[in-house]
């Protein structure tokens, strides 16, 4: 690539936060009026990418260059004035302005005011400019988008990145959320998109910039990167470190199968399960603001299964989490644990019930002791003796929590963190525990231990809620499988309806089930814009 055409360069850049590394030696050369996509799983460090170029964070290692000019050693403010501009995932407009103000206040963080023909040009670019006297409160998903769009583009920028815009756009919204983002490549803009949405990423991008644990793995075209295995068992999983391919038939007992249901109005209905279900989710939508991420989602667990839902970035797996804890409110639907309605019960009622939640990311507490963590999770009524009970039935699962129960959280490994924070789940005595991505991040030994002690605590008779991106792992432990696209379901079943490639794509990534050579890359939903139906195992969608 001739330096003369190179708009932005990225060489060995390296970025740490405490013991975890989020970028190792990654390199990026992007064309001027080139449009390239970062994509990857959670914790691969897309968006870390993007905040050292715009220098909300300074790198460890390796240099940024905005054509020649270098922009490691700058502050974020100086940066955005020499050309490159960040669109974040969730809009924070000033809420008491207009939008035409908040487009006024982007400008000012490049320079020179914006006013006149400039400004109108630009609210009419992002479909704002019959809105502009509207209050930004006042503006629903779509339109909040474009107003994070167009604050960006503010700033008269060379470089405009885009992270996760489209994130919660359905249908016709994503519809136009690809056309303004066409249009302002179409002026000349070099974008850079951090996109889990497959049509997003197919659409507009020339090439594709591919990261894993922050280490590049693989660049190409969308359908090249489509067609990369290495990038699949990255997405995928691998079925463990003891080999690879998909797991044997689940040994557990088919019988009581959730039914796969068309994505009509029979969708909703709530499939069969077993008398006395431990937690029901009966039409359930969630969402954050006037964004939906889950939408008509049902599902039933039984006393003592476990049930996996699987699904791309962005499908609504940690929405659910969020909504069955009471982190999140619903907005219909109804939510039932253990016979009761908790559809409005505050969290601490929910864990009071018997639900348990293990966050993604860990959360220890790094400069309290081993001990200390455990016992915080354990209710403060509960009487000295009980506490240290519950701590040796956690010990009995985790004996390493025993012998460094004194030893600093922030010290261990990330595999010792996850099983601490598993274990101070269980010091709740839950009948339900929720696991959001507990394999995220860690060595496949790690995840093997982990996956041994949730067999472990099942078997004490502890219903589990499975939350994973790592599909073939996760199928080869639970009783039943479920697969978010984009908030709405596109697989509910046993898990061996999933270890076929050609269905796993179907489901998963949108491929038809009957041409596995239709290219899709990694990111993608499992459903269209507009939703598509729920697939019967084995048949095609």
């Amino acid at each position: 690539m001739n330096s003369s055409d190179t708009a932005l360069t990225v060489r060995g850049l390296g970025k740490h936060f405490g013991g975890v590394t989020a970028l190792d030696g990654v390199d990026l050369a992007v064309r001027r009026a080139e449009a390239v996509a970062v994509i990857g799983p959670n914790g691969a460090g897309k968006s870390t990418l993007l905040k050292l170029i715009a220098g909300v964070h300074r790198q460890d290692s390796g240099t940024i260059h905005l054509g020649d000019r270098r922009l490691d050693r700058l502050p974020p403010h100086r940066i955005t004035r020499l050309g490159v501009a960040l669109a974040h995932q969730v809009p924070r407009p000033f809420h008491g302005l207009t939008v035409r103000d908040n487009v006024r206040i982007g400008a000012m963080a490049a320079g020179p005011p914006m006013r006149g023909p400039e400004l109108a040009d630009l609210l009419a670019l992002c479909q704002l400019d019959t809105k502009a006297d509207r209050p930004a409160d006042s503006l629903r998903v779509l339109d909040l988008k474009r107003l994070e769009v167009a604050r960006a583009l503010a700033t008269r920028p060379q470089v405009l990145m885009l992270d996760e815009v489209a994130a919660g756009l359905v249908g016709r919204e994503l519809d136009e959320a690809i056309d303004l983002i066409r249009r302002v490549h179409g002026l000349g803009t070099t974008v850079i998109l951090v996109e889990h949405i497959e049509r997003v990423v197919r659409e507009l991008v020339d090439r594709v910039l591919v990261l894993n644990w922050g280490r590049p793995i693989a660049e190409g075209t969308p359908a090249e990167i489509a067609l990369d295995e290495e990038v699949r068992a990255v997405y995928l999983g691998d079925g463990g470190s003891s080999g690879g391919g998909a797991p044997a038939a689940n040994p557990r007992d088919d019988s009581q199968d959730m039914k796969v249901v068309e994505q009509d109005a029979s969708a909703s209905a709530v499939p069969h399960g077993t008398d006395g279900d431990v937690l029901i989710l009966d039409n359930v939508s969630s969402g954050y603001g006037d964004m939906l991420a889950l939408r008509d989602f049902s599902l039933r667990v039984a006393p003592g299964q476990i049930v996996t839902v699987l699904g791309a970035n962005g499908a609504g797996k940690s929405t659910l989490c969020g909504t069955l804890v009471g982190t999140v409110g619903s907005r219909t639907g109804r939510i039932t644990a253990f016979g009761r309605d908790i559809t409005r019960l505050p969290v601490h009622e929910r864990a009071r019930l018997g639900i348990a939640y293990c966050q993604e990311g860990r959360r220890v507490f790094g400069d309290l002791t081993v001990a200390e963590n455990l016992r915080l999770g354990a209710p403060l009524s509960l009487p000295r003796g009980e506490v240290g009970t519950r701590m040796e039935r956690v010990h009995t699962v985790f004996p390493v929590l025993a012998e460094r129960a004194g030893q600093r959280a922030g010290t261990m490994s990330g595999g010792q963190q996850q099983m601490l924070a598993v274990g101070r789940a269980l010091m709740a005595d839950p009948a339900v525990l929720i696991c959001d991505e507990i394999s995220l991040g860690l060595a496949p030994v790690a995840i093997d231990a982990l996956y041994q002690a949730l067999a472990e605590i099942n078997a004490q008779g502890v219903a589990i809620l499975l939350v994973e991106q790592n599909v073939k792992r996760a199928l080869g432990i639970c009783d039943h499988g479920v697969v978010l696209s984009r908030g709405r379901v596109s697989y509910r079943g046993g898990p061996e309806g999933l270890l076929d490639d050609a269905d796993l794509d179907a489901a998963y990534f949108g491929a038809p089930a009957s041409d596995t050579s239709v290219p899709t890359t990694v990111t993608a939903a499992a459903t269209t814009a507009s939703g598509s139906p729920a697939r019967t195992t084995g048949e095609p969608s």
